[in-house]
């Protein structure tokens, strides 16, 4: 996926200035950057969400910003942070959804077996048919990104994906992520708070300031312990120890 020159605007207000990134086939890319750098915006114009007349997003010679919805559907998955899934359904039929681009009137057993692979991926198949309104914010977090897969995207967009839940389904679901993007070729993006996680379960990592994007590479590149710091207004130690990186904030003594 190559994405060249993107902007955006609230009115007057600035959001994303011209921004360039590619993504390659089968790679996880974290959008890193503190609250209103422009992560959630670039996702969102990814998706459909907002548009924009200024840029292109090509994935192969196709600009994703000018197909329609349900075309766009086939090939882009999006995970908001909150969804419009009606609770009443159950875990099964929620993800089934995901299969509505690809869909007759009726699901094929191609779709039935594409939503319950789906559906074992994310650890659901105890609550398949639990009402999403009987579950944690977790579990349908878990149900959202299971929609997601059912799609088979060739482009995965996440936003803050791991903001609802506990540690393990946090280490689990990236992992699933991850493994995702590697066996069946998709480039995934994640909007993500957490330095670590994306060093750790992310091979490309791209930092955004003030909608600009000022980094972008593996994190034993990307991680500046100056250019970190800048960005988010904190003094930090980048460490590297044993193939991994790690970003430790720089505390001063309590007052």
């Amino acid at each position: 996926m190559r994405i060249r020159d993107v902007e955006f605007a609230y009115g007057r207000h600035q959001v994303l200035r011209g921004i360039d990134l590619d993504v390659a086939p089968g790679t996880v890319c974290a959008l890193l950057g503190p609250n209103g750098s422009g992560k959630s915006t670039l996702t969102k114009i990814l998706a459909g969400v907002l548009r924009t007349r200024h840029g292109s997003v090509r994935l192969g010679h196709t600009d994703l910003l000018r197909m329609r919805p349900r075309e766009r559907a086939k090939v882009v998955a999006y995970v908001p942070q909150s969804s419009e899934v009606p609770f009443e359904l159950t875990v099964r039929e929620a993800v089934t959804l995901g299969r509505t681009p690809h869909m007759g009137m009726r699901p094929a057993a191609r779709d039935l077996a594409v939503v319950e692979s789906a559906v074992a991926r994310l650890g659901l198949t105890e609550l398949a048919e639990r009402r999403l309104s009987d579950l944690s914010g977790g579990q349908a977090q878990r149900v959202l990104i299971a929609r997601a897969l059912a799609q088979e995207p060739r482009v995965l967009l996440l936003d803050e994906p791991t903001s609802a839940l506990d540690l393990r389904y946090q280490v689990e679901t990236l992992q699933i992520v991850r493994q995702v993007a590697r066996e069946e070729g998709v480039a995934a993006l994640i909007a993500i708070h957490d330095l670590n996680h994306a060093a750790t379960f992310c091979q490309q990592v791209v930092l955004l300031s003030g909608g600009r994007l000022v980094a972008d590479g593996p994190a034993t590149e990307a991680y500046d312990a100056e250019l970190l710091g800048r960005v988010y207004g904190l003094p930090v130690e980048v460490l590297h120890d044993a193939g991994q990186t790690q970003v430790r904030p720089v505390l001063g003594p309590l007052a």
